[in-house]
C-alpha cells in the first residue's frame, strides 16, 4: 500500500481535467437568468438566442420612464481568474431607436455595480463571478457556441485543488419558527 506524502497531498490536484465540453440548455439558462433578474427594475422580457460564435440577449429596459427593446450580441465570452468577460457586439433597439453602446455599458455597470466591471476604452464587460467560484477551483472558457438549442462552453484545463469546508452554521436571530441559516458567505 502507498501512502501519499504530505507534500504530495498539499501540491495535487484533487481533481483535473483536460480540455472539456459541456452543453447547457438555452431555455433552461435563460428561465434561470430570468429569475435571477427579476428583482432588478431597470430589467424585464428577458431572451437568449444565438449562432455561432455570438449569444444574443434580448431584454426590455426601462430608463427614465422609457421602455424599449434591445437585443445586445455578446462576444468572446471567456472565463478566467474566477472572472466572466465579454465583448459588447452589435446593438439594436427593435422599436428602431438608436441605442449608444455606452447606455448599454452604463446600465449594466449601474445595476449590479458591485460585480460588473467596464474596462475603460473598450467594449469589454467583466463579471466578478469570486462569489460563486471558490479560489480552489481553476477555470477558464476558451469558446462558446450556439448550436440550436443549446450552448456550447469548452473549458481549457483545469482542477480542484480541494473541497472548500462548509459554512458554519448559526441559529437564527430570535424567531423560534425559522431553521438554521448559513452563516455569511
Amino acid at each position: 500500500m502507498i501512502i501519499p506524502t504530505m507534500s504530495r497531498l498539499l501540491s495535487a490536484p484533487l481533481v483535473r481535467w483536460d480540455d472539456f465540453h459541456m452543453v447547457f440548455d438555452l431555455p433552461a439558462v435563460e428561465w434561470m437568468l430570468r429569475r435571477r433578474l427579476g428583482n432588478v427594475e431597470a430589467l424585464s422580457n428577458l431572451e437568449l438566442d444565438g449562432r455561432d460564435d455570438r449569444l444574443s440577449v434580448v431584454v426590455q429596459v426601462h430608463w427614465k420612464g422609457v421602455s424599449i427593446r434591445v437585443q445586445v450580441e455578446l462576444t468572446e465570452i471567456r472565463i478566467r481568474h474566477r472572472r466572466l468577460g465579454f465583448r459588447l457586439g452589435r446593438l439594436r433597439s427593435l422599436g428602431g431607436l438608436p441605442i449608444p453602446k455606452i447606455a448599454v455599458l452604463r446600465t449594466l455597470q449601474g445595476t449590479v455595480p458591485e460585480l460588473v466591471t467596464i474596462l475603460p476604452g473598450s467594449d469589454i464587460v467583466v463579471v466578478d463571478l469570486r462569489r460563486w467560484i471558490p479560489p480552489e477551483v481553476s477555470l477558464r472558457i476558451v469558446a462558446v457556441q450556439v448550436v440550436g438549442d443549446g450552448l456550447h462552453v469548452w473549458l481549457a484545463s483545469g482542477s480542484v485543488l480541494e473541497i472548500p469546508l462548509p459554512q458554519k452554521q448559526q441559529l437564527g436571530s430570535g424567531k423560534p419558527e425559522k431553521s438554521l441559516v448559513s452563516g455569511p458567505q
